[in-house]
């Protein structure tokens, strides 16, 4: 008897529990939880990933700043005299041209966009054949580029017997999204110039003692704040 009138509770009370669907406002309130979920979960990986790509233009911006240092600094440390007259193959008692070292302070669009000439013997070729040696015309100079308000960075090496292209053509290109490119000279007095020119005195002007070299990268996280790299490099005495 007591088995049927439990029986008989379950039947009446408890089968139209069983069979009560969802009210509305419990499917709203389960949608503004799960609404709260994905919005913590998104938010966390949406954070995640924009620290990944700052992180990986950042780096990109360090490696490229730290290859056109290296390039210019070894360029420089192994600064030489003149080669040969342009045009002429290299001989014993070929003459040698006038000392070039001439650094230029240049602005565009309100920006330092320095230029650099001189003769090194860190002379690079990508060709097959066996590198050729002897000093070789280095210039450094910028391109602005107006569509991204920035400027890139162009080197040129011609062997010193060779023509040499026009001044802002011809050189490879070494690294982009620069803010700026300044070079300041040292004498041996330890005064700062924006230029210098050795081919103003016949050839016969000495090398600044050093060379600080400066270039800006606009910084994704701040652009307000670009990043600044510089390194400084000094000059072997030339006679």
């Amino acid at each position: 008897m007591k088995v049927v009138k439990v029986l008989d509770f379950l039947i009446r009370y408890l089968k139209p529990v069983v069979n009560r669907g969802f009210t509305l406002f419990e499917i709203l309130i389960a949608i503004f939880i799960l609404a709260l979920v994905v919005s913590a979960v998104f938010g966390a990986f949406s954070g995640t990933f924009k620290v990944v790509n700052e992180t990986e233009v950042q780096e990109e911006i360090y490696a490229a700043a730290r290859v056109a240092l290296e390039r210019i600094s070894e360029d420089l440390a192994s600064v030489c005299g003149g080669g040969l007259p342009k045009g002429e193959q290299p001989q014993a008692d070929a003459t040698r041209q006038p000392f070039l070292f001439k650094g230029e302070d240049h602005r565009v669009d309100d920006k330092n966009a320095d230029t650099l000439r001189f003769f090194s013997f860190a002379h690079l070729s990508f060709k097959v054949r066996p590198q050729a040696e002897g000093p070789a015309e280095i210039n450094y100079y910028t391109e602005y580029r107006e569509e991204t308000d920035d400027l890139a960075l162009y080197r040129s090496d011609t062997l010193d017997y060779l023509e040499s292209p026009e001044n802002g053509q011809g050189g490879l290109l070494l690294c982009e999204g620069l803010k700026w490119l300044d070079f300041i000279y040292y004498d041996r007095d330890g005064d700062a110039h924006d230029s210098w020119d050795t081919t103003e005195n016949s050839g016969t002007a000495q090398l600044p003692s050093r060379v600080e070299i400066s270039v800006g990268f606009e910084n994704a996280i701040s652009p307000k704040n670009p990043l600044q790299f510089m390194t400084g490099v000094a000059l072997p005495p030339i006679l």
